[in-house]
Parts: structure tokens; C-alpha cells; sequence
């Protein structure tokens, strides 16, 4: 937001950044990534991408970064780095992203099982539901292992 202090006046513009899929990049962002220094990133030398995951890890904390270019692929990197044995099960909202507008990659790609729990209208979900679908490790052989829960903060409405 900006703000003028000629007669008091406050001037906004809105910037969407909930999606990839609608935020439109400006001319300015076009020069700034046809100029960008690039190089090969799957061998580590891309010094655009390296700076880029250096500086998200240092403001977050993290030991390092991992550039993706859409939230689908780190929804499906983050799902499968702890659902790291095909058949394992997630435990997701009904309404979350990962389970309705991601084409299903958890299972076509990874091999995870969805397993849905109810979205209350503004987008969390009881604790009892979320405790009653862990499935009880004691029925592996039958049923799949709950490994990871996701929780949303923004919710597919």
C-alpha cells in the first residue's frame, strides 16, 4: 500500500499474490528476469536461483532453500519428503488445495493415499476428526500409514 500525503489522501493497489496462476508479472519483472544471470540450476550454478534460496533461508531460519516455480510443486515436494513410502496416507481438509486443485499428483505421482477430514466454513478442521482418521498402526497391512497432516492457511473456497 502507498500512501500520499497531499490532502490526506491514501492511493492502494492491490497485489495477488495468493496463486501463482494469477499474478501477472509487470514490465519491470519481465526485463529483470530476461536479464537475469543464469546458468544451469539442477547442478547448482544458476547464481540467480542460489541467491534467491540462500536469502529465503536465512529471513526463514532454514538451513537452506529450494526454488520451485509453483505452489503445486512444493505442495507435492513437501508431501512426499514425508510420505516417503508409497501407500503412506495423508490426512487433509475437503476443501484444501492439495486434495482438489492439484490434479492429484499426491496419488498419481507419489503414491499417497488422501485421507479427507471435514473443513469447518472457515477453513480449519475439528481436532477429534483430525485424531479420529490417523488410522492405528497396528493395521498396516491392511489399511495405509498415516504419515503427515496438512493444514491449510488459506482454504479453496
Amino acid at each position: 500500500m502507498v500512501a500520499e500525503n497531499r490532502h490526506s489522501r491514501m492511493v492502494t493497489k492491490m497485489v495477488d499474490l495468493r496463486s501463482d496462476t494469477v499474478t501477472k508479472p509487470t514490465e519491470a519483472m519481465r526485463a529483470a528476469m530476461a536479464n537475469a544471470e543464469v546458468d544451469d540450476d539442477v547442478l547448482g550454478y544458476d547464481p540467480s536461483a542460489l541467491r534467491l534460496e540462500t536469502e529465503m533461508a536465512k529471513i526463514t531460519g532454514k538451513e537452506a532453500g529450494l526454488f520451485v516455480p509453483s505452489g503445486t510443486m512444493g505442495n507435492l515436494i513437501s508431501v512426499l519428503v514425508h510420505c516417503n513410502i508409497r501407500g503412506s496416507e495423508v490426512i487433509l481438509g475437503n476443501n484444501s488445495h492439495i486434495h482438489i486443485y492439484e490434479n492429484g499428483g499426491i496419488s498419481t505421482i507419489g503414491g499417497v493415499h488422501p485421507r479427507t477430514v471435514k473443513n469447518n466454513e472457515d477453513g480449519t478442521m475439528d481436532i477429534d476428526l483430525i485424531e479420529a482418521a490417523i488410522r492405528d498402526p497396528r493395521g498396516e497391512i491392511v489399511y495405509p500409514t498415516t504419515r503427515l497432516i496438512c493444514l491449510e492457511n488459506s482454504q479453496a473456497k
